[in-house]
């Protein structure tokens, strides 16, 4: 049997919401077409990562990508706003080609692969290479792979109304995560396979499909290519084969920036409950501030209107709070690489999910970026 998948990708301006599942196969037998998978797009503090647009910085500024630029902390108290032949794909830097598997792969092994390809891409760039985490980047990517397959829908709401930064709270994360998707969108009911095996061409042209993006439509490889991003998850899943159908696979990847280490958040709180945040940052990380966003408490979503939502804005803080030296309703205490304040989760009295982002200068740059964010259920 002969089976070839064709890959259709339509952009338009950032984040195109018209794109749906374009059905192109060839088949020697009656097998009905397999899905054409999409991108989806995140967005940092009102950066588009499908713009291409970065994600750090308080006052202005993750799909999805890098932070967006920074205001000067005192200007503002709202910050990260917030098949069987691979695709081209750039070409590799020189020692950096990655040997194409000989056999299908396992959901561990696809995953491997994948960070193999992400860090050949980002030595195209003189970047250095991401480790693959197994733990909450990976457990929340893999729900949320799962999700999309499972539904046939593509975006980084989840079905339960669940984010990224959720899911990678709820997963046990704490560092800033931006996630990069790609699924089809045909709102078609599957079975997944829980000992699938991937197709390494597959993970290949997913891998593509974000690198080989073009500005100002190339924030999933903007996301790849964000020099501060230290660690990937990766999900994949893939529905079962049926007599009408072969199955094609849906990946989430889960960049996070590893900076620092922080003291546990409840997971639910009541409105007007004041928490402590207080962390450790990494030699490099030089803490400057903590924000507090909210937004409507999650809820159950249909496929159909998850296919409308092609991009995810990282909520905007409706308060921040800085070091000392600048205008602040509470300081934050920092001390070396260690920061502590005490902060109220209460916008105006409202419930929500309030999202809760700490922010650093690292290296030499001055530009403030979000280095963890997490949730709380305020009801």
């Amino acid at each position: 049997m002969v089976y070839q998948l064709s890959v259709m990708k339509r952009y338009s301006k950032p984040c195109p919401a018209h794109v749906s599942a374009v059905r192109s196969t060839t088949c020697s037998s009656a097998l009905a077409p397999a899905r054409a998978l999409v991108l989806a797009c995140m967005l940092v503090g009102g950066a588009g990562a499908c713009s291409g647009a970065s994600t750090s910085g308080p006052g202005g500024a993750p799909a999805r990508p890098q932070p967006a630029e920074a205001l000067p902390p005192a200007a503002s108290a709202s910050a990260p706003a917030a098949s069987s032949a691979p695709a081209a794909s750039a070409p590799a830097a020189p020692g950096t080609a990655v040997p194409r598997p000989t056999k299908r792969l396992t959901a561990a092994e696809a995953r491997r692969y994948m960070v193999a390809l992400v860090n050949r891409d980002r030595a195209t760039q003189g970047l250095g290479p991401v480790e693959l985490d197994d733990g909450a980047p990976t457990v929340a990517g893999q729900a949320h792979a799962e999700d999309m397959a499972r539904l046939g829908y593509l975006g980084h709401w989840g079905s339960d109304g669940s984010v990224p930064e959720q899911r990678h709270t709820e997963a046990g994360g704490s560092d800033m995560v931006l996630e990069n998707a790609l699924c089809f969108t045909d709102e078609a009911r599957r079975t997944l396979d829980p000992k699938a095996l991937i197709d390494p061409a597959q993970v290949e042209r997913a891998e593509s499909m974000f690198f080989d993006e073009v500005p100002p439509n190339d924030g999933h490889r903007k996301n790849i290519l964000k020099p501060g991003h230290t660690k990937v998850g990766i999900g994949v899943a893939q529905p079962i084969a049926t007599p009408t159908e072969l199955p094609v696979p849906c990946f989430a990847q889960e960049f996070t920036d590893g900076y620092g280490s922080y003291a546990a958040l409840p997971k639910r709180a009541k409105v007007g409950t004041v928490v402590r945040v207080e962390g450790s940052l990494a030699a490099g990380a030089r803490p400057t501030g903590v924000g507090v966003a909210r937004v409507v408490k999650p809820g159950p979503i249909a496929a159909s209107d998850l296919n409308k939502r092609r991009s995810y804005p990282v909520p905007k803080p409706f308060q921040m709070y800085w070091g000392p030296g600048f205008v602040t309703p509470v300081p934050v205490k920092i001390d070396g690489g260690k920061l502590a304040i005490d902060v109220p989760l209460s916008d105006h009295a409202q419930p929500g999910l309030y999202e809760i982002s700490v922010w650093a200068k690292l290296g030499k740059s001055e530009e403030h970026t979000m280095v963890s964010l997490r949730t709380i259920v305020v009801d």
